[in-house]
């Protein structure tokens, strides 16, 4: 740590510019690399955000010159930090052997040998994946990515039809703050889901597919636009809730810490 900070502070006694101090932000502590240090212009003072999506604690650094002074603040606030932290859902690593969260219910991570297609067996509750050495991690994430975007493409094609609007592009991403985002353009619908939306029950995917077609009849979240919902997903308070208060879960999935 010693090293580390003077390292640092030999740097800004050397150089203040805005370009270097942005080129040296952000940085993971040394210590733990659940916290991670962020520049930015406008802050007035050193600040400490969790932010349960990311699994992270960001902290707000004011220049490169308070770095070593918000590494102390970290240091302080470790009893906060981690009663927060311990507060997340366990993480659901891609790891052979390990259990994650997939349509609601607990799969088993199956390395298994050879090359082939990777496959879900939804009656044993295993996922199946050969890979190389160094390349299960990427191969499960790849096929739960394209397991949502063949459940979201097929719900969305559905709700879409039902309020008889089209759809040009669904999107399928790794987003931290949104489960799902639309926008109209020329009259079509352009769609944006978070690929763990795979992991939670089959009616919360269903409902996330419903709100986002519902904006395009209405881009708000209007008494109207909730009319809208209900026409097509009527149970959608029940999803809705499930989200609010497991969505940590979803984040759970993949993470390493």
């Amino acid at each position: 740590m010693a090293g580390f900070l003077s390292k640092l502070q030999n740097y800004s006694s050397h150089s203040s510019s805005s370009r270097d101090t942005k080129a040296k932000l952000p940085v993971r502590d040394p210590d733990d690399p659940r916290v991670i240090y962020r520049n930015s212009d406008r802050a007035k003072r050193i600040t400490l955000k969790i932010k349960p999506s990311d699994r992270e604690v960001t902290v707000t650094v004011p220049g490169i010159r308070s770095l070593p002074k918000a590494m102390k603040f970290v240091r302080q606030q470790r009893e906060w930090i981690e009663i927060q932290l311990e507060a997340l859902p366990d993480p659901q690593p891609f790891t052979s052997g390990m259990n994650i969260l997939f349509e609601g219910e607990d799969y088993k991570l199956i390395h298994a040998e050879g090359r082939g297609r990777p496959k879900v067996n939804r009656e044993t509750r295993e996922i199946i994946v050969p890979a190389p050495d160094g390349t299960f991690e990427g191969r499960v994430k790849r096929l739960l990515i394209r397991e949502a975007r063949e459940q979201l493409t097929a719900a969305s094609e559905y709700y879409a039809g039902q309020l008889s609007r089209p759809i040009e592009k669904i999107t399928v991403r790794d987003t931290s703050s949104r489960w799902g985002s639309c926008i109209t353009r020329r009259g079509k619908g352009h769609i944006s889901y978070s690929w763990r939306l795979v992991c939670a029950p089959p009616f919360v995917l269903d409902y996330v597919a419903a709100h986002e077609c519902a904006h395009m009849v209405e881009a708000n979240h209007s008494a109207a636009y909730w009319r809208v919902v209900d026409s097509i997903f009527p149970d959608y308070k029940q999803a809705k809730n499930w989200l609010k208060k497991n969505g940590a879960f979803l984040h759970a999935v993949g993470a390493q810490y």
